[in-house]
């Protein structure tokens, strides 16, 4: 019976912590918004620099394209 008890509570009281993390969570996720900085001068979207992984042929072909890209802007 002793065992039985001890078991009971060690589960309530893991169940209750679960819930109290869930909880906490929950409160995190909604405290958090977007507020936009109306004194921010920066690029809204900056550019991302990936390093890609490409084959020497895709990547012939990807600086082929990006200096096509350029051209058409400068001629614009």
């Amino acid at each position: 019976m002793k065992k039985f008890l001890i078991l009971l509570m060690g589960l309530t009281v893991i169940g209750s912590m679960l819930g109290c993390q869930q909880q906490v969570d929950q409160d995190i996720k909604d405290k958090i918004k977007f507020v936009p900085n109306k004194d921010y001068i920066g690029d809204p979207h900056p550019v991302v620099h990936e390093k890609m992984k490409l084959t020497d042929e895709e990547k012939q072909e990807f600086d082929k394209l990006q200096q096509e890209v350029l051209i058409q802007k400068e001629g614009k």
